[in-house]
């Protein structure tokens, strides 16, 4: 099994306590591939309010999970 056959989690959610609990599913489900691979860390993105993808990501060294916010920004 390599990166790509790890499609990654995509998150929408409308509330705090949701979103706590998918992101939660989502990085325990990419902690059992990223184990089975040794070679990537995990990434969660944050796209918008409440939208997210979490998925395995060779810029995140194996062991850690990171995040991203890439809302765009208002002036």
């Amino acid at each position: 099994m390599n990166m790509q056959d790890v499609e990654p989690i995509e998150i929408k959610v409308h509330d705090r306590a949701s979103m706590d609990r998918s992101i939660t599913a989502a990085v325990d489900r990419m902690i059992e591939s990223a184990r089975r691979q040794r070679t990537h860390g995990i990434l969660v993105t944050r796209l918008g309010d409440g939208h997210f993808v979490v998925g395995l990501s060779n810029a995140v060294p194996f062991g850690y999970t990171d995040q991203l916010d890439s809302r765009r920004q208002t002036a």
